[in-house]
C-alpha cells in the first residue's frame, strides 16, 4: 500500500463537556450556565480529518464570526487538550506517535473576544493506517478458472472470463491513491497561524493578546518601510530610561505576547517551524557590553525565570541564540542545560529573514533547534529547548537592559508557525530557506 495512502476513519461522535482545562488556559472552566448564557458561535460545520505520514489533516467550513480555530485533542478525556489554534479552516498535526493507534479530534470557533463557541463532533484518525478493504478482493477469481477441468469442450471460452475480472481490482486499488497525493500538499504547505498586520491597524486585540511596555505609543503598526508581500508591519521603540513595567526598574521594554494555546501548546516530542522577518535599520548599534537586546523568544509556562529560547544582539551586532531546558525555568539561572550560539552577524540597513525549526524536548539527546538566516541555514544542534512540565508562548519586539545610552528600534513582519518548512516558507519572501 502506498505510504501516502493511509487509511483514515472518521468516527462521527459527539463529544460532550463544557470548558477546557490545562495549563494552557488562564480563565477558570466556566459553569454550564454562564456558557449557555454567552451566545457562542456554532460548533463548526464538515469536519473531516485524515492521516498522511503520521500527521493528522483536518478540515472543516467556516463559522461567520470565527476570529480563529482551535484544535482539541480528546483522544484521552472528553475535556481534551488544545493542541493546536489557526485562523484558518485547516489544519496539520506534528507526527503522531504509533503507540497510540488512534487519536480523536474536536474543534472550536472562537470570536473576536477570544470566547469559546460549541464544538464540533470528533474526528477520529488512525496514524498507522489499516489493512485496505480492495486487497482482498482479487482472490476472488482464482476460484473460477478450476471448475471447467471436468469438462474439457467449455474452458477454451470460460477461463477467459475470470482473465479481464482480476484487473478490475487493480482500478480499485489505485483509486484511493489520488486524493491523499493533491490534498496534503494544500494542506501542509499552510502556516498553522500566522501573526499578521495586513488588515489591522493596532497589535491589540488582534493579532496579540497583550503589549509590555510602560508607553502605549513605543510600537504599534506602520506602512513605512513594509516588508515585501506585506502592506503593514510592527514596529517596536525603547528609550534610556524606559523602564517601569509591571514594577520592573532593570529593563526596558517594548513587546507583545500571545498564548500558549496559539503559540500550538508544544509538548515533548512536538515539532514546529516558525518564519518572521525583523529590520535592523543602518545604524542599530547595541551599546551594553555584557548584556542583552532580545528580539524574538519563545518564554516558557512560568513567567519568571530566563526564557528557553531567544534571539538577542550583542556589541558587535552578532546575530545571537540562548537555548535553554530540562529542569529549572523558574528562576534566573537555575536552567539545568543552557547554551549560546553565534549565528553570524546580522545584515544591517535590511530585513534579517529568520526560519527555526524545533523538536522541543527537555532531554538534549531528543531536542533540537535549527536555523536559518537570509536562507542559509547556520545551525543545527541537539539540545534542551523545553522546561520540564512547561510549555511556550510567543513573545516579540525589544526587551534589553536598561543600562543603554541609544534609543533603539526594530521593525517585525508577520511571523507564524507550521508543521514543515515548505509550510512557513511563504514569510521569509526575500531568503526562502533550503532544506
Amino acid at each position: 500500500m502506498n505510504k501516502r495512502n493511509l487509511a483514515v476513519l472518521a468516527a462521527m461522535t459527539v463529544i460532550g463537556g463544557s470548558g477546557l482545562t490545562g495549563a494552557a488556559l488562564a480563565a477558570p472552566r466556566p459553569l454550564a450556565s454562564q456558557t449557555q448564557a454567552a451566545a457562542a458561535l456554532p460548533a463548526p460545520a464538515e469536519f473531516t480529518g485524515e492521516a498522511v505520514d503520521q500527521r493528522a489533516l483536518l478540515d472543516w467550513s467556516h463559522v461567520a464570526g470565527a476570529r480563529d480555530y482551535l484544535v482539541i485533542d480528546v483522544t484521552r478525556s472528553d475535556a481534551g487538550r488544545v493542541v493546536g489554534s489557526t485562523s484558518g479552516t485547516s489544519w496539520t498535526s506534528p507526527r503522531l506517535p504509533l503507540s497510540t493507534p488512534a487519536y480523536s479530534f474536536v474543534v472550536v470557533a472562537r470570536d473576536s473576544a477570544k470566547k469559546q463557541g460549541a464544538r464540533s463532533q470528533a474526528v477520529q484518525v488512525f496514524p498507522g493506517g489499516q489493512s485496505s478493504t480492495p486487497a482482498t478482493t482479487p482472490t476472488e477469481p482464482t476460484t473460477t478458472p478450476t471448475e471447467p477441468t471436468t469438462t474439457p469442450t467449455e474452458p477454451t471460452t470460460t477461463p477467459t472470463e475470470p482473465t479481464t475480472t482480476p484487473t478490475e481490482p487493480t482500478t480499485t486499488l489505485t483509486e484511493p491513491a489520488t486524493p491523499p497525493a493533491t490534498e496534503p500538499e494544500r494542506s501542509v504547505t499552510q502556516p498553522t497561524r500566522v501573526w499578521g498586520y495586513e488588515n489591522s491597524t493596532n497589535l491589540l486585540p488582534d493579532p496579540w493578546d497583550e503589549v509590555h511596555s510602560p508607553r502605549p505609543d513605543a510600537q504599534g503598526v506602520t506602512t513605512e518601510n513594509p516588508y515585501p508581500g506585506s502592506p503593514r508591519t510592527a514596529f517596536f521603540t525603547v528609550h534610556p530610561g524606559d523602564t517601569g513595567w509591571n514594577g520592573t526598574t532593570g529593563t526596558l521594554r517594548s513587546e507583545v505576547r500571545d498564548s500558549i494555546a496559539d503559540s500550538g501548546d508544544v509538548e515533548p516530542g512536538d515539532e514546529q517551524y516558525w518564519a518572521w522577518s525583523t529590520f535592523f535599520p543602518a545604524d542599530f548599534d547595541w551599546d551594553e557590553r555584557g548584556q542583552f537586546l532580545i528580539f524574538t523568544q519563545w518564554h516558557q509556562t512560568a513567567n519568571s525565570g530566563n526564557p528557553n529560547v531567544h534571539f538577542w544582539s550583542d556589541v558587535d551586532e552578532k546575530l545571537m541564540l540562548d537555548v535553554r531546558g530540562g529542569t529549572g525555568g523558574r528562576v534566573a539561572g537555575d536552567a539545568q542545560y543552557a547554551e549560546t550560539f553565534d549565528l553570524g552577524v546580522i545584515d544591517k540597513g535590511a530585513w534579517n529573514d529568520l526560519t527555526v525549526r524545533f523538536v522541543w524536548s527537555p532531554d538534549p539527546a531528543t531536542g533540537l533547534i535549527e536555523v536559518w538566516h537570509q536562507g542559509e541555514k547556520v545551525l543545527s544542534e541537539n539540545v534542551a529547548n523545553l522546561y520540564a512540565d512547561q510549555s511556550v508562548y510567543i513573545k516579540q519586539g525589544i526587551y534589553s537592559a536598561a543600562g543603554t545610552s541609544r534609543s533603539h528600534h526594530l521593525q517585525h513582519a508577520p511571523i507564524g508557525f507550521g508543521p514543515t518548512l515548505e509550510s512557513v516558507s511563504s514569510l521569509n519572501v526575500l531568503h526562502r530557506p533550503a532544506g
